[in-house]
């Protein structure tokens, strides 16, 4: 029995889990684009043996890549996975994940996020469904910004009221994500909430990066071509979220497939988020211990769907690509002088979104906290697609899930175990006791890279040319 009531799940392999468990009254109606509200205690048992309904997505990969729908407006619910015999009082660590999907899709129903390794070995795993695209993150002037990152800020204070009576230890919280997430999660990490909500944060590949609030409002205007000249949320309210959804990402794809990376981003609003994340964070120490990492080959992520350099000029395509980035024209220049003579212009657009949205942000990042963080490089090339460490193909590593179908499309069917052990068990560490290992050191240089996979070294130049 918890604050939130009497919750019902199921035990699978000696791993409890508990899914589908409101943290936040459904937003519907007025409450569709505000802030969320906590969910009322459970007048009776809640059978907690299913996912709740998915956040409707601004943005749908194609087959056979697409997430799991889930029908249903009960959208903002988390998931519960804790060792079969943990009980309160047991204290074991905890680790909360925030999935990614460019701020625009996603959601915990996805069977990599699995986190029964997590629970294994010793610590209560949670996942948390949040509000994307429109309803979470596009900027309406008569709605409050960053709502889908207030959402998961709603999900840690239930973690604080309620994971105790999972066996967890509401003082030894780690928030982790990758990608989206981990934008959210370092956002969150130089927000007031940053050691009392939580006290570690891990980040795979992605920083904080938010824009102003004229730039999100003209970031949000191709968006009136799908919904209507009036983009408020007083004119959204009654539409049908996910009917509203599928205009978007019709119209997203029908512009450029990348429009999305750029049109949902979190806002430098005066109040949650006085700053922008990535500059705080390069200015110092926040109070969480933090990991920060990334892959070496990101962008070749979009590779994948072999439509992710467009027409005959590709350069063009760097003025949406990375326009919450500011003035990037001296970027531009110095990258096609550095590797014009071996790449062809897309090649240089997918290097230049690989440094700007990911390496160049986690650099800063790793400098400004210092010792403060262990930063790692991971460099595992695939067998399949691009054959190279692209964005996500960590993460069957990290959850120890490699065989997971959602991972080996990626990834092939030979990942070696090994690395997945030698990952899981360094979150582990982490997430136990701050320290991913002895033979990790908190960064102060280069050397305290820890690389995962091939020995590789960072392009230093090109990453110090983003200054945050």
């Amino acid at each position: 029995m918890c604050q939130a009531g009497e919750i019902s799940g199921a035990v699978v392999g000696g791993v409890a889990r508990y899914l589908g468990i409101p943290y936040a009254k459904p937003p519907v109606g007025e409450r569709r684009f505000a802030l969320p509200e906590p969910a009322d205690p459970f007048p009776g048992v809640f059978e907690a043996t299913s996912f709740g309904p998915t956040p409707p997505a601004s943005m749908v990969l194609p087959e056979p890549y697409t997430y799991p729908e889930i029908e249903g407006d009960d959208w903002l619910t988390l998931n519960v996975w804790a060792p079969a015999d943990a009980k309160p009082g047991d204290a074991l660590p905890v680790y909360v994940w925030i999935y990614g999907g460019s701020f625009a899709m996603g959601n915990t129903a996805q069977s990599l996020f699995d986190g029964t390794a997590f629970a294994r070995d010793g610590a209560v795993y949670v996942s948390a469904n949040y509000r994307v695209g429109l309803e979470g993150f596009t900027h309406l002037p008569d709605a409050p910004d960053n709502r889908g990152l207030h959402d998961q800020l709603e999900a840690l204070r239930w973690v604080q009221r309620n994971i105790a009576a999972f066996g967890g230890d509401p003082g030894r919280v780690t928030i982790g994500g990758e990608s989206a997430g981990s934008m959210s999660v370092s956002s969150l990490a130089t927000t007031e909430f940053a050691g009392t909500l939580f006290q570690q944060v891990i980040c795979e590949s992605g920083i904080g990066v938010a824009a102003d609030v004229p730039t999100a409002a003209k970031l949000a205007d191709p968006l009136k071509a799908a919904l209507g000249p009036h983009l408020t949320a007083k004119a959204l309210r009654d539409k049908d979220p996910r009917e509203s959804a599928a205009a978007v990402a019709k119209l997203l794809h029908k512009l450029s497939p990348h429009n999305v990376l750029t049109l949902f981003p979190p806002v430098i609003d005066g109040e949650l988020l006085p700053e922008n994340p990535v500059s705080r964070l390069a200015k110092g120490p926040v109070p969480v211990r933090m990991m920060i990492g990334n892959n070496h080959k990101e962008s070749d992520f979009w590779r994948v769907f072999g439509e992710f350099v467009p027409g005959d000029q590709p350069l063009k395509a760097l003025d949406v690509l990375l326009r919450p980035f500011g003035d990037t024209a001296p970027i531009v220049a110095a990258y096609r002088k550095v590797y014009g003579e071996h790449l062809t212009p897309g090649e240089i657009v997918l290097e230049l979104l690989s440094d700007g949205a990911f390496g160049g942000p986690s650099h800063a990042a790793q400098y400004g906290q210092g010792e403060n963080c262990f930063a790692y490089y991971f460099t595992w090339p695939s067998s399949v697609h691009t054959k190279s460490s692209m964005h996500t193909l960590d993460l069957g590593f990290a959850f120890d899930n490699i065989k997971d179908p959602g991972f080996t499309m990626y990834a092939g069917e030979d990942a070696p175990q090994a690395l997945a052990d030698d990952i899981h068990g360094r979150w582990m560490e982490f997430i136990k006791t701050g320290v991913p290992g002895k033979d990790w050191r908190p960064f102060a240089s280069e050397a305290d890279l820890k690389v995962f996979g091939p020995q590789a070294e960072r392009n230093r130049d090109a990453l110090g040319l983003w200054q945050y």
